[in-house]
């Protein structure tokens, strides 16, 4: 789905050579991590693919998912955050999940505009011409965002890029799209969208397959024929309904006799019952997994610090520690955990680290 900037005199012509496609997860990713301190300037890293056009071997970049970076920006110094962490994370990210396509950062200002520190970071950092910046600011009367490609000098401009939303499946069936930019500053050409925002959403189409477990079913009920004559052995109807009982007793009883008589003869005792199994514990979350290993990594992190403040150790050890952390948080950025409380403390923490490696002067890795 094809998005433009709604400001005209902002955009670049249609000839910027390398088209931009973002999933519709990988913005969800985005918000999920901005949304978590809407007032504070966060960053992070896209993370995608490059693929070329089979008729002019044109690049276009598809955007799929987002690293989190724990710093946050102070002072509008983004290129001093994307030099500290873009090593750390091109080196964590697994070659099957992808590279780095480009970069993101909030803008609690809600300007959305390339600062001359944003224009650095991306020209010294994303060389290619495929590499994007993402602005993105959420505030309580909606969410608005850009997609930019910084060039030329610092005071270049940087204008407004097209891009394309990519729809989940659940998204777009039946001639309906359901896109998740809403952004004030965008708009789409794709009559789709606004029908869709137009007419309430229809409910779901529940297939066979699909039918929830619990549904009901209809199942035929086929009457017996009056014309078809009961055989002998049938209990008669009408007054004879209570012999009939009787009869049936008689006959359970006697099969029932035979049975046990039978078990006895062959030696079969009662079934002994089965012990039930123990439950299994519970396998943790890879969330939780790669949040343990953060927390160990700080843990391990503050011994080398109180051993480098008393001087038996060198910054060597301490910076071996700040590059566990920073290894143990991509990991953890990188199973997307949901925002949250204990996201918001374990940045805090992972934060804190950086901030007193900062103090102790030394390089770092």
């Amino acid at each position: 789905m094809l998005w433009r900037p709604a400001v005209q005199e902002l955009a670049r012509p249609d000839d910027d050579p390398s088209l931009i496609f973002l999933a519709q997860h990988a913005l969800a990713a985005v918000e999920d991590h901005l949304v978590s301190a809407p007032h504070e300037a966060l960053l992070g890293f896209l993370v995608g693919r490059v693929f070329e056009t089979p008729e002019t071997g044109t690049p276009y970049v598809i955007v799929h998912g987002a690293v989190r970076v724990p710093q946050m920006i102070v002072d509008g110094a983004s290129e001093r955050v994307v030099a500290q962490a873009l090593a750390a994370a091109q080196r964590m990210l697994p070659p099957e999940d992808g590279v780095v396509v480009g970069w993101y950062r909030s803008d609690p200002t809600g300007v959305l505009r390339i600062s001359a520190d944003d224009h650095q970071a991306h020209v010294r950092h994303f060389q290619r011409p495929w590499q994007v910046a993402l602005l993105v600011t959420i505030r309580p009367t909606g969410t608005r965002g850009g997609c930019f490609r910084p060039a030329g000098e610092p005071d270049s401009p940087a204008p407004y890029l097209p891009f394309y939303e990519l729809l989940d499946a659940e998204s777009f069936r039946d001639g309906w799209k359901q896109p998740r930019v809403a952004w004030s500053n965008y708009w789409s050409p794709d009559p789709a969208v606004w029908r869709a925002r137009a007419e309430p959403a229809r409910p779901p189409r529940v297939t066979p397959s699909g039918r929830p477990s619990g549904a009901s079913r209809f199942i035929p009920i086929v009457e017996p024929d009056d014309d078809y004559e009961d055989p002998a052995w049938r209990v008669p109807r009408g007054r004879g309904s209570a012999w009939g009982t009787w009869h049936w007793w008689l006959l359970a009883a006697a099969a029932v006799a035979g049975a046990v008589a039978l078990g006895v003869r062959l030696g079969l005792g009662p079934r002994a019952p089965a012990e039930s199994p123990l439950p299994e514990p519970a396998a943790a979350s890879p969330e939780a997994s790669a949040a343990q290993a953060v927390q160990q990594a700080i843990t391990g992190y503050r011994q080398q610090a109180s051993l480098f403040a008393s001087r038996q150790t060198g910054c060597a050890d301490l910076a071996r520690g700040l590059t566990d952390v920073d290894d143990a948080w991509l990991r953890y950025t990188l199973a997307s955990p949901p925002a949250g409380t204990a996201q918001s403390g374990l940045a805090a923490d992972v934060d804190q680290v950086e901030a007193d490696f900062e103090r102790s002067g030394c390089p770092r890795p």
